[in-house]
């Protein structure tokens, strides 16, 4: 599934959200960037906390159904020391109940540990 990534309301990437830690509401993945997200990298790459929250992010999934994780939304974007695009979104504190619907491969793979 996809989630895209909002920034004062326009859409600024694109992630699956391919890994998580369920125990913690975690899920992050690879942000696939959108032309609009040139606008903002800069404060991603200083991690500038002021101007990120000026931002209002948000991710939501392509059905429409936004989440709300309690510890925010953030960026790490790595592609200038990386000389290619690193970018990584992660959302953090996603209530368990909505995690175990939108994620349920996550949740299978952290249990499956314990078998």
């Amino acid at each position: 599934m996809k989630f895209k990534l909002i920034a004062k309301n326009k859409m600024i990437g694109e992630t699956l959200l391919e890994s998580g830690d369920p125990s913690m509401g975690v899920a992050f993945g690879e942000l696939i960037p959108t032309e609009e997200y040139s606008k903002y990298q800069s404060l991603f790459e200083a991690q500038d906390h002021s101007g990120i929250k000026d931002l209002n992010l948000s991710i939501m999934t392509e059905t429409g159904i936004t989440l709300e994780p309690v510890g925010g939304i953030g960026i790490e974007d790595y592609s200038r020391e990386m000389g290619e695009q690193c970018i990584q979104v992660n959302v953090l504190g996603i209530e368990s109940t909505v995690y175990g619907q939108l994620f349920p491969a996550h949740v299978a793979a952290y249990e499956a540990q314990f078998k």
